[in-house]
């Protein structure tokens, strides 16, 4: 079993509103969804973002075992490692193979991802409620009916931005969402990036009484000295590294004890390989591991996988979703390719969301909506391999 064929969809969609965070607005949802069909027909879906540097890449795939993920990964990384090419968008092309590769793997086999992971320890994964961004006249009424809305729908955990507002409006609209959701409800603020050490600090300390499970992202992502500062002088956990790639960046974060809960995102990190080694060196540092997720039921499928697979954090009797389990981001904002291309298109019941039991990723992808948001005539289609550098 060979690969014969790869085929590269970028993309996008128009939203009927803007909305915005601490560093941009954006006016659609990109992204780039990735097929590996080999040589019996047999095909696997991934997702991901750099639909050019997938293409540059993918000739590497052509005629190596779709079923050997790890050997393809491996590969791909030592052609990239120089340079710290590995640190940008060639782990992004990575991360969509690989979730590809392991989808065809798990449909050869006849069973789910998870399953070949090892097997899941869950069959649902507690999720929360990723909204409330910046919106135009938001505040108050139309931020309050949105809250409002994820809490009669189930979800036991809401996350808000912060940063993207002068310092004292955006300290109101914590202690207002707080107000409006109720004592029962987890809440959770992200500034993305949009404090410095100083003003997240004081920021943490002023939202304190709002009961906040914990702050993501305060600081520059990679400025490791500021957000260990943050860590150590709030009064709420800290969190990041959803644009981490690799657990060779990973490491610096659990070395140093950068934060208390790490979120690694599959389009990023390297894809389904990648994030269950970090997963498991979290759980080897006492890091609570709770993924992000902004892409569609392909990326969500694979990290629903492996969410599945990781254990609690310690061990316990009574495992507890933002104490000792894996709670996993579901974005809720206006995405119209993630609300159609997927079949099953994933909800939650009960603040979580079922794992997929079909073989691979357990998802289908709607052939007539890829077309409708593709970007360009068609695909982009690679099907002649290419010797790598150094003879490899």
């Amino acid at each position: 079993m060979k690969i014969k064929r790869v085929e590269i969809y970028p993309l996008m969609a128009e939203l009927d509103e803007p909305f915005g965070w601490s560093q941009r607005w954006t006016s659609s949802r990109a992204t780039t969804a990735v097929k590996i069909i080999a040589d019996d027909g047999t095909y696997g879906w991934g997702e991901s973002g750099g639909a050019q540097t997938m293409a540059a890449l993918a000739p590497m795939l052509i005629g190596e075992d779709p079923t050997l993920p790890e050997r393809a990964w491996q590969r791909i990384y030592a052609e990239i490692y120089q340079g710290h090419n590995f640190a940008g968008q060639g782990m992004n092309a990575i991360s969509g193979f690989d979730m590809a590769l392991w989808d065809i793997t798990g449909k050869v086999a006849g069973r789910p991802v998870s399953e070949m992971l090892g097997g899941g320890t869950r069959d649902r994964i507690p999720v929360y409620a990723t909204g409330l961004y910046y919106l135009k006249d938001d505040y108050p009424n139309r931020m309050a009916e949105e809250a409002r809305g994820y809490v009669e729908a189930g979800f036991t955990g809401v996350k808000m931005k912060v940063g993207g507002k002068q310092f004292l409006d955006d300290v109101n609209r914590v202690y207002h969402i707080r107000d409006v959701i109720g004592e029962g409800i987890h809440l959770m603020y992200d500034a993305n990036e949009g404090y410095d050490v100083k003003t997240a600090i004081d920021f943490g300390r002023r939202t304190a009484d709002a009961d906040i499970s914990w702050f993501e992202e305060p600081c520059g992502s990679y400025d490791l000295d500021a957000n260990i500062r943050v860590r150590n002088n709030v009064p709420m956990p800290t969190s990041g590294g959803e644009s981490r790639k690799s657990r060779y960046e990973f490491s610096e974060l659990f070395a140093k004890h950068a934060f208390d809960i790490v979120q690694p995102d599959i389009l990023n990190v390297g894809g389904i390989s990648e994030m269950f080694k970090v997963g498991h060196m979290a759980n080897a540092y006492g890091v609570q591991f709770n993924p992000h997720f902004w892409g569609t039921g392909i990326s969500l499928s694979a990290t629903l996988h492996v969410a599945a697979c990781l254990p609690s954090n310690p061990p316990s009797y009574v495992p507890e979703p933002y104490v000792n389990q894996t709670v996993m981001e579901f974005d809720r904002t206006p995405h119209p390719i993630r609300e159609k291309l997927t079949d099953p298109i994933f909800d939650q019941v009960e603040s979580h969301i079922t794992v997929p039991t079909a073989p691979g990723l357990g998802i289908e992808v709607h052939d007539d909506v890829l077309k409708r948001f593709l970007q360009g005539d068609g695909p982009i289609v690679v099907d002649q391999p290419v010797k790598p550098a150094w003879g490899r």
